[in-house]
């Protein structure tokens, strides 16, 4: 299943419209558009706060149906506080981690 197909059964499974998607996570109306319109995938930082609306963890969001992800405390901490970061931040961290 790809990005946009999870996105629109988290939709479904929730009867959101793209309306209640929009308000909820704070996305553009044309961001969604654009995306499902052109079969875009959404960038990372449009997929967290699609993620944060729907209450899920881009973790849980990527984890197969009916598969379990289980974090440590540690690593619910750091996606925790990834989500916090600014895009620059986040850009800035993950070249000091190469």
């Amino acid at each position: 299943m790809n990005t946009l197909e999870r996105i629109r059964k988290l939709l479904n499974g929730r009867n959101w419209s793209m309306y209640k998607l929009l308000k909820a996570s704070g996305v553009s109306q044309s961001t969604l558009s654009n995306m499902f319109s052109r079969n875009n995938d959404p960038s990372i930082s449009t997929l967290e706060d699609i993620c944060k609306a729907f209450g899920i963890t881009l973790s849980q969001f990527f984890a197969n149906e009916g598969e379990l992800v289980v974090l440590t405390k540690e690593q619910s901490e750091m996606l925790e506080k990834w989500s916090s970061l600014s895009a620059e931040q986040k850009s800035s961290l993950l070249k000091s981690m190469k």
